[in-house]
C-alpha cells in the first residue's frame, strides 16, 4: 500500500507551510520526518491522511486518489495518533481502546470475536491491563500515550503514524513506547514518526525526511544522522556524535 505526495503545497492561515514536498513511502518502511520547529512536520502528516486541504500536488494511497476515499477506509489503512488529544477525561481506558475498532463496525454493531481479540492484544503489546479501569484524566503523560497507541494498534490498520509519541516522557516511557514501535514495524508494518529528538529516530532507523522552511531537504537512509554537517545546515546548530567503546555511535547531541 505506497503512500505517494506529489508536489504538496499546503497553505495555512493564508501563509504557505508547505511547498512542493514529494514523497514515496513503501509497505513495510520505518520513516523519520525530522527538522526545525515551523518547518512544516506535522502539516505533511496531516496533508498526507487528507486532514488537510491542500494548495497544490496530489496524495494517493494505494493508487487510489485521498480525496476520493471514505474517512472510513482510510482509517482501516492508517491508523494516527496526535501530539494532543482533545477530550476523552471522562472515559474509562478500555473504552478507549475499543474505539479503534468502530472503524470496522457499522453504528451500534456490537464488538464481535475478532474486534475483542484485536483489543486484547492492543492491551498486552501496550501494557495497559491494570489500567483498563480507569479514566483518563487519572493517567500520567506516559501512561495516556500508551492508552492512545493501543487504541490505534486495536484498529489493526497496516500503517501508523506518530506525530512525536516520546515528547515529554521520561526515559523508562521512552524506551517502552520505542519497544512498541519496533514491534510493529518488525511484524512488517508502516511506521512514520514525527521526531524531535534525533535519537528516537536514530534508533527507529528505517529512513530520515528533513524538512526545512515547508521543503524537502533530504531523504536519506537513518545514517544521515551521522552527518552533523547536514544535521548542523538542517537545525542551524552544531552537533556532537557519542560513540560507546566499540567505536558504534549511540547518540547525536548538540554541541553546546
Amino acid at each position: 500500500m505506497p503512500i505517494i505526495a506529489e508536489k504538496l503545497s499546503v497553505n495555512r492561515l493564508n501563509r504557505p507551510v508547505l511547498r512542493e514536498v514529494s514523497i514515496r513511502i513503501d509497505d513495510g518502511q520505518t520513516v523519520s520526518i525530522i527538522g526545525p520547529n515551523g518547518a512544516g512536520k506535522s502539516t505533511l502528516m496531516l496533508a498526507l491522511l487528507g486532514l488537510l486541504p491542500t494548495s497544490g500536488g496530489r496524495v494517493e494511497i494505494d493508487e487510489k486518489p485521498m480525496k476520493r476515499l471514505p474517512r472510513r477506509q482510510i482509517a482501516r489503512k492508517i491508523a494516527y495518533v496526535p501530539q494532543i488529544h482533545d477530550g476523552y477525561m471522562g472515559f474509562r481506558v478500555r473504552d478507549i481502546v475499543e474505539a479503534g475498532r468502530y472503524t470496522h463496525l457499522d453504528p451500534l454493531e456490537s464488538m464481535t470475536v475478532d474486534d475483542c481479540r484485536a483489543v486484547d492484544d492492543a492491551i498486552a503489546n501496550c501494557h495497559i491491563e491494570d489500567l483498563l479501569d480507569r479514566t483518563v484524566d487519572t493517567l500520567s503523560g506516559g501512561e495516556r500515550q500508551k492508552v492512545w497507541i493501543a487504541a490505534a494498534l486495536a484498529q489493526q490498520s497496516p500503517t501508523l503514524f506518530l506525530d512525536e509519541p516520546t515528547n515529554a516522557l521520561d526515559p523508562a516511557y521512552q524506551v517502552e513506547l520505542i519497544r512498541i514501535m519496533r514491534r510493529f514495524a518488525e511484524a512488517g508494518n508502516t511506521l512514520l514518526v514525527i521526531c524531535h529528538d534525533l535519537n528516537l529516530a536514530m534508533a527507529l532507523g528505517g529512513r530520515v525526511i528533513g524538512l526545512r522552511e515547508g521543503k524537502l531537504f533530504f531523504d536519506r537512509s537513518h545514517d544521515v544522522l551521522e552527518d552533523t554537517a547536514v544535521l548542523a545546515e538542517l537545525f542551524g546548530i552544531e552537533f556532537v556524535l557519542h560513540h560507546d567503546v566499540t567505536g558504534r555511535q549511540t547518540s547525536v547531541q548538540l554541541q553546546l
